[in-house]
């Protein structure tokens, strides 16, 4: 069987071997890395830095939940791909949704650097697009979007997630406040999750 498989991708049967021996070694080592990084992530550093960004530059800070969030854009044609990532800091209430605080975020040398927070709500909203696992975040007579993303787990993965931070209470309970925020904002602006004037 080893003899037709290699002579399909037309290599010798110890070369193919090889190639498969090195295939599963990168897998398990992938796969371990995840683990320590992931059991890193539960008290991490970068997760404490989260919490501190909300507390202080927030106001009223300690009383609204911190998570991490990101985005993907991804921009080109068929024959070029580029792709753009983005990190937040997100400060909500569960139980208020009518309005969430953003904060973009980088990471330089293994530190978390940050612009200002602001906050987002009716009044410098144009819609809320999306759903609870992305929420969208559209602006009047502008193109720009802000994703926001929060996923339980996230590992440092190059560019894709420069983090370790586990984060499961806050992204159930964010997937609850932002069904409920998208509904509240886009509802008090008469508009549905594409932006469209609500039918009377």
């Amino acid at each position: 069987m080893i003899e037709k498989m290699a002579d399909a991708v037309g290599v010798s049967p110890q070369a193919f071997i090889v190639t498969i021996v090195v295939i599963v070694v990168f897998v398990i080592i992938f796969l371990i890395k995840m683990h320590f990084d992931e059991k890193k992530g539960v008290d991490s550093q970068e997760r404490a830095d989260i919490r501190k960004l909300i507390d202080n530059l927030v106001p009223e800070g300690t009383q609204y939940m911190a998570a991490y969030a990101h985005s993907k854009e991804v921009y080109g044609s068929r024959t070029m791909r580029r792709e753009v990532y983005h990190y937040y800091a997100v400060g909500f209430r569960p139980t208020q949704a009518d309005h969430i605080w953003v904060i973009p975020i980088g990471v330089e040398s293994g530190k978390i650097v940050y612009t200002k927070a602001t906050r987002y709500d009716t009044v410098n909203l144009a819609y809320v697009g999306g759903n609870e696992f992305c929420l969208q975040l559209h602006f009047p007579g502008m193109k720009d979007v802000i994703g926001l993303q929060v996923d339980a787990s996230n590992t440092k993965f190059g560019k894709e997630c420069q983090v370790n931070i586990q984060q499961p209470e806050e992204a159930e309970a964010f997937r609850g406040f932002a069904r409920n925020f998208q509904e509240r904002i886009n509802g008090a602006l008469g508009v549905n999750h594409k932006g469209k004037p609500l039918k009377k």
